[in-house]
């Protein structure tokens, strides 16, 4: 007891002080967390945004392809900050968002683009689509406040995320093809949404968000890595991690008293033949097609992607219907040995059942409907990967293939772009 005094006394003092050390340390570590926390946001506030409403005519000739090369052009906009943009300006890193603006009869594409890169934006999209038009116009959603939720309108929104591991594929528009079809055999999924969401009642709306944010040589680098790790696990090459010495003594401790009574009660053992049989490992096709496919999408860029979807309508109009027509539409985009896009549990505005149900479900909606305002990610880590081709498929400009009455076109397209926007 003396001695535990005599400790105390002693070192007291010491681990008293150490305390404070580290009481002051969380204190600043906070103190720095909300700072950074109000410099992203003022950082945020300060990016201006252009949206800028593309259109097409009926004789343009472009596919999703196109659309594909856009994708990986613009990701130019990615920049890797430096150390005072980092840790003193709160620096995010840039993006933009492709959407969908439905009405009755009526779909029209926005790009809603940093201010700062709109002549890279309007270069790539002239350089792809020729023919385009493009129109600067005001936000659509800000016909909207959140205030006036279930006063003026109804709205259901969600985010759309994948099911399995983002480095399993979605099916893409190479894969959507009428094999029986004599003249186009191309089928455009994203024709199907437009018509799904066009098909509505005065004042009903739906809205589609793609909001894209290229990131770092070295995150893509990493993501790569885990769709190798997954097809190493799939084809059974994956490497056993070693144990260390201690698990080697542990395991040879353990197993020493059973080998010691079958040496004793079976005499010594014959020495095993040295020929080795080869053996060949059988794929079956959904292991094959499943590593074929993250082989696919790994190969290209990645980019990290959050899906909006939101259901707009009049004061007692909001069905039920319309609710699964807009998650219905995402459904053809599946392949379910792979990979496809559900609904997010957490943010889906009809998701809470119980406990306050009704305020949990207008708090969501209000999130949703400011999230995609703000057309935000909340963080660089925020997303799911996806490949251009992915991107494209979920999102491009209407093709001449398949006519689409709803689609908003352009009169007559341009026969070259104009002299003062670059190429990328």
């Amino acid at each position: 007891m003396i001695d535990v005094l005599s400790f105390l006394i002693v070192a007291g003092p010491t681990f008293f002080a150490f305390g404070w050390l580290i009481v002051v340390f969380l204190v600043f570590l906070t103190a720095w967390e909300t700072y950074m926390l109000l410099k992203m946001i003022d950082y945020e506030d300060s990016i201006q945004w252009t949206h800028l409403q593309v259109t097409l005519p009926e004789d343009s000739e472009e596919t999703p392809k196109s659309m594909e090369i856009f994708y990986d052009v613009v990701g130019g906009i990615h920049k890797n900050p430096d150390l005072n943009e980092k840790y003193f300006d709160g620096y995010v890193t840039a993006r933009y968002s492709c959407e969908l603006f439905c009405t009755q009869g009526r779909a029209r594409y926005i790009l809603v683009v940093p201010t700062a890169h709109r002549k890279l934006f309007e270069g790539v999209v002239y350089g792809q689509y020729p023919k385009a038009n493009i129109q600067e116009v005001e936000d659509y959603t800000l016909r909207y406040d959140w205030k006036d939720i279930r006063e003026k309108f109804e709205i259901y929104g969600t985010e759309m995320i994948l099911a399995s591991d983002d480095f399993f594929p979605i099916k893409t528009y190479r894969e959507f093809e009428a094999t029986l079809a004599q003249d186009e055999r191309f089928v455009d999924s994203h024709q199907v949404m437009v018509e799904a969401f066009t098909h509505v009642e005065p004042g009903e709306e739906f809205w589609v968000q793609v909001i894209v944010r290229p990131i770092d040589a070295g995150d893509i680098i990493k993501w790569v890595k885990k769709g190798e790790e997954a097809i190493a696990e799939i084809s059974g090459q994956a490497a056993d991690s070693a144990p260390n010495m201690i698990g080697q003594l542990k395991d040879w401790l353990i197993s020493l008293p059973g080998e010691l009574f079958a040496a004793f009660t079976s005499g010594p053992q014959e020495a095993s033949s040295t020929d080795e049989k080869l053996t060949f490992k059988f794929f079956n096709p959904v292991d094959e097609a499943k590593m074929k496919g993250i082989m696919q999408k790994i190969s290209g860029n990645g980019y990290k992607v959050k899906v909006r979807v939101i259901h707009i309508a009049p004061i007692g109009q909001l069905k039920k219907p319309n609710i699964g027509r807009a998650i219905g539409a995402f459904k053809q985009f599946s392949t379910f040995h792979m990979n496809n896009l559900m609904p997010d549990p957490d943010t889906k505005s009809n998701g809470p059942n119980y406990l306050a149900r009704d305020k949990r479900r207008k708090f969501r909606e209000k999130s949703i409907l400011l999230n995609y305002q703000w057309r935000d990610m909340w963080g660089d880590d925020a997303g799911q990967m996806m490949n251009a081709e992915e991107l494209s498929t979920l999102y491009h400009f209407p093709v001449r293939t398949v006519p689409a009455p709803s689609v908003e076109r352009a009169k007559s397209g341009l026969k070259a772009p104009p002299p003062n926007v670059p190429y990328a």
